[in-house]
């Protein structure tokens, strides 16, 4: 029998991942892909001087390696080795001091004791320790399609009172968790500088989740990141594919899904060209879908949920080749794969109330990525990159050319002498991003805001679980479905579970 035939719409590390379980099952795999070469959100290139390797958009993979679905393929098989940094995060204050997050946990506990006593025990005891025995039931609760059932509710029953605890502090805001947790402002806006990864302000509903999920996978699986560039993840997704028969095209881009008698049967590319399937797989955001679907083809309030997702805070991307590591006064941060350069809470908040508003902030808070003090593979011999990016309106009332400084600046004040270090710059606005990845509407880098409205069973809405639409021969996933953003291969996985469900003979559709 000749296998059923399906197309992928979108190389990002979703659309591999289920292209790969499609083509395990021995069906026909074609990836469609806009840009110039696989990954989506996984790639890297040398941006600012010949043999500087900069990771273009994510930089740190927790969620990999948490996540079944991405464990399953055995990336290390395939070429991937991860580099795992003893101190994942630090964030430094203007005084020069810093609370850091170590790989240990008692390390971790004494970082956040320096700076608020008592803290570290409420950290170690009341959320890491707990959840340990259970990690690996925590992971399948979190990193599954919705909703998860058994796994949350075996969690749920294992960790008895302190669950509710949990839930509280997670559906709440990364302040309020911090505050409740540590009764401590420093030690707050270290946890809340995590929620910094998405474009929730510390004072928005469910911050405290990534807050102390972030924090969490720090002690349990690190921080880590592909040796020698985020593209070495995407390589060796490509490799598994095609070694599976299944194949990638790049420079595809397509205009429109085609419906035929109330079903998906192909697509129709910008070169005029209609390629048919048996199923359809498109991991776009969900605004990008609702533009490639015809008009009527989905139920009317599942077409407009499209059509009206909300899409977050843009954001700045700021790639440099420097002569020598970041002189950062904290000691810690000197050290730290990433560095959240936020200062005190009041800060923290300030600069996503500003972009927000439409303004760029004056007093950015920025991500930092230092990965060349882990892996000199990406630079040559004693010179480093640094990877760095900030939420901004995603149309800034600032050109290009001037937020860099703004950046520079910000680390200048926590780092003097750093601005003498930088031998090139690269700069990427949220425009230039979205054209680049139509995906990052606006710079968005999470496929649609985190607000409370739009996770787990809205995300994107309760008709698209598990990766099925409506649409008879169309499956979804990318970071626009639960449970969203990251690198997890959760919602590619999912869509070819219904994929090859809905293609057994035995499964009524």
């Amino acid at each position: 029998m000749t296998p059923r035939r399906a197309l992928v719409i979108g190389a990002g590390h979703n659309g591999l991942v289920c292209a790969i379980r499609l083509a395990e099952a021995g069906m026909r795999v074609t990836v469609l892909e806009a840009s110039d070469a696989p990954g989506g959100a996984v790639r890297s290139r040398e941006d600012t001087l010949p043999g500087f390797v900069h990771d273009t958009c994510s930089g740190f993979y927790p969620l990999a390696l948490a996540s079944p679905a991405m464990r399953s393929l055995a990336l290390e098989q395939l070429g991937v080795e991860w580099v795992d940094p003893p101190v994942p995060m630090a964030h430094p204050f203007p005084d020069g001091s810093a609370i850091a997050l170590h790989r240990d946990v008692d390390a971790t506990a004494a970082s956040l004791d320096a700076q608020a006593p008592g803290a570290g025990a409420a950290w170690r005891d009341q959320v890491v320790e707990p959840l340990r025995p259970h990690r690996e039931l925590l992971f399948r609760t979190v990193l599954a399609p919705f909703p998860p059932t058994t796994a949350a509710a075996a969690l749920a029953l294992r960790l008895r009172h302190r669950a509710l605890k949990l839930v509280q502090r997670g559906l709440g805001s990364a302040a309020a968790a911090g505050l409740d947790l540590f009764g401590n402002e420093r030690a707050a806006a270290w946890l809340a500088g995590s929620a910094a990864h998405s474009d929730l302000s510390p004072g928005a509903m469910p911050g405290g989740a990534l807050a102390l999920g972030l924090g969490v996978l720090g002690h349990f699986v690190g921080w880590p990141f592909p040796r020698g560039g985020a593209g070495r993840l995407t390589d060796a997704l490509v490799k598994r594919l095609t070694e599976l028969g299944g194949e990638v095209r790049s420079h595809e881009r397509v205009e429109a899904i085609v419906v035929r008698n109330r079903r998906a049967v192909g697509v129709r590319t910008s070169s005029g060209e209609e390629i048919p399937a048996d199923a359809v797989v498109a991991t776009l955001s969900a605004g990008a879908l609702a533009r490639l679907v015809p008009a009527g083809a989905l139920p009317g309030l599942l077409e407009r949920r499209l059509r009206d997702w909300r899409y977050g805070l843009g954001t700045f991307k700021l790639d440099l080749a420097l002569r020598d590591p970041v002189p950062w006064k904290a000691e810690e941060a000197r050290t730290a794969a990433v560095v959240h350069v936020a200062g005190e809470l009041d800060a923290l908040f300030r600069s996503v109330h500003d972009a927000a508003a439409g303004r760029v902030p004056r007093e950015p808070a920025l991500v930092v990525g230092q990965h060349t003090l882990h892996d000199p593979t990406r630079a040559p011999r004693g010179r480093h990159t640094l990877y760095v990016y900030t939420h901004v309106p995603r149309h800034p009332p600032l050109p290009d050319a001037e937020i860099p400084d703004l950046l520079e600046e910000r680390i200048e004040s926590f780092a003097p002498g750093f601005r003498s270090l930088i031998l090139g710059r690269a700069v990427r606005g949220p425009e230039a991003l979205e054209r680049e990845n139509p995906s990052l509407v606006g710079g968005d880098l999470g496929g649609g805001s985190y607000e409370l409205g739009q996770q787990l069973a809205f995300r994107p809405a309760i008709r698209l679980l598990r990766g099925r639409t409506p649409l008879r021969g169309l499956y979804v996933g990318g970071a626009s479905i639960h449970p969203g953003g990251g690198v997890h291969g959760v919602s590619g996985a999912a869509a070819a579970t219904a994929v090859l469900a809905d293609a057994s003979p035995d499964q009524p559709r």
